[in-house]
């Protein structure tokens, strides 16, 4: 039975929201609406539940509700009793939150926001909420008039870095320099925790022109690196709807926090994304040794949060593993989602700066090219693109002459095979060139996978550049699109292919053409690779080559977009 103190007057005061003072009041009177034939317990409730927040951190600008819930209800409580505003006390014990407007009845909410706070490297304030429940009837309800507290925080939102699912979830263990454990969310700037870098990592926040490679491209054979404390400097709480779980919970992350890996793939140590985590992949912790992944599952999940930045290096233990910090300045990055070549010019790792040596591949893939000059055991004749060591990154570039200089990559003379990484009818391709002449020729190749799908720029008249065409097998010209090129200007030339759909051609992420009801298969070829010329070796490139890249995976307009902006600031 719903317990209430059973009397008319304490009745009329949780109907009405008066004063909490005795008074003498009929039935009728008091409460029309309901008739005289309404029980008292039809007002009553039996229990009192105050539903707190259920995040701690809570975003400037978002809102989260506190609501209350009532056991056994009487038929009139919700409507009579419950729609009273002055039964409810909602508050905080400071100004950094604000409770708005509630919706009342058999389940009353009350939205609550943080106040806007000052943006600084890091900044929160706290509040408590209190939440009760006295209409002056209902006294013997369980938790009447029993408040509920809980500490918030309110978090600057302008405090973001880069992206916000770049972290880890809330109960993820730090190791404090003292070696002791705290949860990732109890953290403090300013604190100093346990670390292990890679030798020779890369910084962040190297330059965009560093002629370096990105940490995310930094690539090992050997296990090794140092344990050291970092400080932390930076962090921002957010939210997901999801996260990834490996290892059933070792760590729980959402899909862009990189982890240092074993990748199983390439036999290479490196940073991977947790999204991209493979079975067989080994995850490093901080006394080196491996823990092979067996296990790998997506949760779908409201959850909080948590991204560090550290100095003065830009790694950190969680849970025992090695994470990286992403850094507190949004730089563009290259996506990593199906890159299975990057060859950069600009990059040292990559090339030495001589015709004669092979053109290393940064994404790990053994996929590097060699200079159609250099000896071979595969009969290939050419000449050597030249190098040019400007001082500039966007002065370091390859040039091909136009009658017989080009890349190549085959299954039997270098860099150990990767040639199956392009045995796929869906990917993207990326290529930075720079005219330098007018064609002279109809059709000039830029990259060519054995006539299996390939790009070209090309000329209606032999001499103004005012075509490029995507081509394919059993596609002809269906992929021959007229726009307009310069000579020495930088262009970003993309493709991106499928064997059904949309088959689109970019010029510096804009598209400049699409067909669709592609009819060529998944390539199975042993022939070539070649980079400024087609796979005959008939037709050449004549001008400069920078950064090519190649996905196996259909990538987005977005993803275009952030590949071209990652290279503009200097080739543009």
């Amino acid at each position: 039975m719903p317990r209430t103190n059973l009397s008319l007057g304490n009745l009329y005061r949780a109907t009405q929201g008066s004063a909490r003072t005795s008074q003498a009041v009929s039935m009728n009177a008091m409460n029309a609406a309901a008739g005289t034939q309404a029980a008292f317990t039809s007002f009553a409730v039996d229990s009192i539940t105050r539903n707190l927040p259920t995040f701690t951190y809570i975003v400037e600008s978002t809102t989260e509700s506190a609501t209350f819930s009532f056991g056994t209800q009487g038929s009139l409580h919700g409507a009579r009793v419950g729609s009273v505003a002055a039964n409810y006390t909602v508050s905080f014990n400071n100004a950094n939150f604000s409770v708005g407007t509630a919706t009342l009845g058999a389940s009353p909410s009350f939205p609550i926001t943080p106040a806007s706070i000052a943006a600084a490297n890091y900044s929160e304030a706290s509040s408590v909420l209190s939440m009760t429940y006295a209409d002056g009837y209902n006294l013997n309800a369980t938790n009447y008039n029993s408040a509920a507290t809980k500490t918030l925080y309110a978090v600057d939102v302008y405090n973001t870095i880069n992206q916000p699912d770049f972290c880890l979830l809330f109960g993820t263990k730090v190791t404090l320099a003292n070696g002791n454990e705290v949860n990732i969310e109890d953290l403090n700037v300013g604190d100093e925790i346990k670390a292990w870098e890679p030798t020779g990592l890369p910084d962040e926040s190297q330059p965009l022109d560093s002629d370096q490679v990105e940490w995310r491209f930094y690539l090992s054979n050997t296990l090794s690196g140092d344990s050291k404390n970092v400080v932390v400097r930076d962090i921002t709480f957010n939210f997901a709807e999801g996260y990834f779980s490996l290892n059933n919970g070792l760590i729980n992350a959402t899909e862009t926090h990189p982890l240092y890996v074993y990748d199983n793939e390439i036999g290479k140590y490196k940073f991977k994304n947790v999204g991209e985590i493979l079975p067989g992949d080994k995850l490093i912790m901080q006394d080196e040794s491996e823990i092979e992944i067996t296990n790998i599952e997506v949760v779908t999940a409201d959850v909080e949060i948590v991204t560090l930045n550290v100095e003065n290096a830009d790694v950190f233990l969680s849970n025992g593993l090695i994470s990286h910090n992403k850094g507190t300045t949004t730089q563009p990055y290259i996506p990593s989602s199906g890159l299975r070549m990057y060859v950069d010019p600009g990059k040292a790792s990559s090339t030495d700066g001589t015709a004669t040596a092979d053109w290393l591949d940064l994404a790990g893939y053994n996929t590097g090219v060699r200079p159609a000059g250099v000896l071979n055991a595969a009969s290939i004749t050419g000449g050597n693109p030249s190098y040019n060591a400007g001082a500039s990154k966007k002065e370091k570039y390859w040039a091909g002459n136009g009658t017989n200089q080009f890349w190549y990559k085959d299954t039997t003379t270098n860099i150990n095979g990767g040639i199956s990484q392009f045995n796929t009818n869906t990917g993207t391709i990326h290529m930075w060139i720079r005219p330098t002449t007018t064609l002279g020729v109809a059709s000039r190749h830029i990259f060519d996978y054995a006539g299996f799908y390939g790009l070209a720029i090309e000329s209606s008249d032999s001499s103004t550049l005012n075509r490029v065409k995507f081509y394919g097998s059993a596609l002809g010209n269906s992929g021959q699109f007229t726009t307009s090129l310069s000579a020495n200007v930088w262009y970003m030339i993309s493709a991106t292919f499928q064997p059904s759909g949309a088959v689109t051609v970019y010029v510096d992420k804009t598209s400049v053409g699409a067909f669709g009801g592609a009819a060529f298969t998944a390539p199975s070829s042993t022939n070539f690779l070649t980079i400024g010329s087609n796979s005959a070796r008939t037709t050449f490139w004549n001008g400069q080559i920078g950064p090519v890249l190649f996905y196996n995976t259909l990538q987005s307009q977005a993803s275009i977009g952030q590949v071209y902006d990652y290279f503009s600031p200097t080739y543009k």
